[in-house]
């Protein structure tokens, strides 16, 4: 299931940057995050846990040049957020590893991507509910 969740929060979060900066005629930009997302999968087969840091970071620079540019809110926080989502299931992937089999680790793996998938609601909407209140 985790991992089905990675791969998703991955496609979707290069997507939206690169969608943003597609839209903005950031050609290059554009290029370097779909290969950056390339390098993102290859670290997830991999198994590079330092890599979503890396990535985390660069979702945010990425999601505060494209508000400072002002580049579309809903596409800016999507991006950051499944970046968001990336790391912080890495995290729980290395700390459920870490746990005894004994441990119901479907149970928290389901109900942490169910928590998960609320707060993304609740980001999301909240991102949609700014772009229409400010008209980005």
């Amino acid at each position: 299931m985790i991992f089905l969740a990675l791969i998703i929060s991955i496609l979707w979060s290069i997507l939206s940057f690169a969608w943003a900066y597609f839209q903005a005629d950031y050609e290059n930009t554009t290029k370097s995050i779909l290969i950056f997302g390339l390098f993102w999968f290859i670290a997830l087969w991999k198994r590079w846990r330092w890599f979503p840091t890396l990535a985390l970071s660069l979702g945010f620079c990425l999601a505060i040049f494209g508000l400072i540019n002002d580049l579309p809110l809903v596409w800016m926080v999507s991006g950051a957020i499944f970046a968001l989502i990336v790391w912080d299931l890495n995290q729980f992937q290395i700390r459920l590893n870490l746990l005894p089999d004994r441990e119901d680790k479907q149970g928290m793996t389901r109900r942490r991507l169910i928590r998960i998938a609320f707060l993304v609601v609740i980001g999301l909407g909240i991102a949609v509910g700014m772009s229409w209140l400010f008209g980005n």
